[in-house]
């Protein structure tokens, strides 16, 4: 082998590895369908902000609107969930409002707390009752898939690992019998 041959081969070489490098991070965003880029828009991210703070409002601790839970749903829903799974969120998420006048013949943004309240309990009611009887190949219900993506995206949060669990950057050794009181804070490392 002469030096311009193996020059040309070290080339290919490193120039695959810069190409597949960029190919594989790029990869790891995936680009918005024409309908999950709707969840996107600023009333999106407004309604969902606001189902997730009827699941997890602001008491003592912050609630999932204020921890951002509106803008990272529809980061999840793109990123990972499948095809299915995002038709079924669309689908769930358009019918959000059609649902909210059926059963309180007004619009979702204008319920009070309350009706908010028992907006998500029907739904929940109704989700767990699905998903119980669910078979394997049938869908997911919309708001068991909303309700996963609220407690991860508030849990996983600034706010929700620092205000409403216990939080340690640098956690100590495992204590398997720490003594609970009553009314402590869960851990989050």
């Amino acid at each position: 082998m002469n030096r311009r041959e193996a020059l040309r081969r070290v080339a290919f070489i490193v120039g695959g590895t810069v190409v597949g490098a960029n190919l594989f991070l790029e990869g790891c965003t995936r680009p918005a369908t024409k309908d999950v880029a709707t969840l996107f828009e600023s009333e999106a991210t407004h309604v969902l902000g606001e189902l997730a703070e009827a699941i997890l409002p602001k008491t003592a601790t912050p609630g999932a609107k204020e921890a951002g839970v509106g803008e990272f749903i529809p980061i999840m829903v793109r990123d990972c969930y499948d095809e299915k799974d995002q038709k079924v969120f669309l689908d769930g998420f358009n019918g959000l409002e059609e649902r909210a006048k059926k059963e309180f013949s007004k619009s979702f943004l204008t319920l009070t707390p309350e009706e908010k309240l028992q907006f998500v309990n029907n739904y929940d009611k109704e989700s767990k009752e699905y998903q119980k009887n669910k078979k394997e190949e049938d869908p997911n219900h919309f708001f068991n898939l909303f309700k996963q993506l609220t407690l991860t995206g508030f849990f996983t949060s600034e706010l929700g690992m620092t205000k409403a669990l216990r939080y340690v950057k640098v956690p100590g050794k495992y204590d398997g019998n720490f003594p609970y009181q009553k009314g402590d804070k869960a851990w989050a490392l």
